[in-house]
């Protein structure tokens, strides 16, 4: 799957390292999957409560848009969650990831300085700028890339995708 394409020099720091390091891990997060049955889009490994890779993926898509940028970066209120039942295909969640991608970046572009800088306090307490609450969705979205590939071995479906 390729992700929409953005032409990174037109962009200045610190938009253009976010976009360099967001399409990056979309792309392995794309990796990951890219092979995926539907029987395994809904795997879950027993032995703990824990999210379906197909929830996971929505979880990431939702908290990178909704939670970190609407909300903590624009200030806005959480939005209700992009897709209303998790993907069960490779295509369906290639397409979702692609639109998804395309309306953060969109997001991402309408930014100004201000908003890369001022300063946000979570409701945990967290402060944090604008830019790092952006790289935070990035390393978020990273998290739940390798939690995938984890699953994927204890479900006896692994990947080298990610090496």
């Amino acid at each position: 799957m390729k992700l929409p394409k953005i032409d990174f020099e037109k962009y200045n720091y610190p938009l253009r390292t976010l976009l360099l390091g967001n399409s990056d891990t979309w792309q392995a997060m794309s990796a990951v999957i890219e092979d995926l049955t539907q029987k395994q889009f809904a795997y879950q490994y027993t032995q703990i409560k824990q999210r379906s890779i197909a929830q996971m993926l929505d979880h990431a898509m939702d908290t990178q848009y909704g939670f970190y940028t609407k909300k903590l970066v624009m200030g806005e209120d959480l939005p209700p969650n992009l897709y209303k039942k998790p993907v069960k295909t490779v295509r369906e969640a290639q397409k979702r990831i692609a639109e998804t991608f395309q309306k953060t970046v969109e997001l991402w572009e309408k930014l100004t300085p201000e908003d890369f800088q001022k300063e946000i306090q979570t409701e945990w307490g967290q402060v944090l700028t604008g830019e790092l609450a952006l790289f935070q969705s990035i390393t978020h979205t990273h998290y739940h890339v390798s939690e995938i590939c984890f699953l994927r071995g204890l479900g006896g479906f692994p990947t080298t995708a990610m090496g």
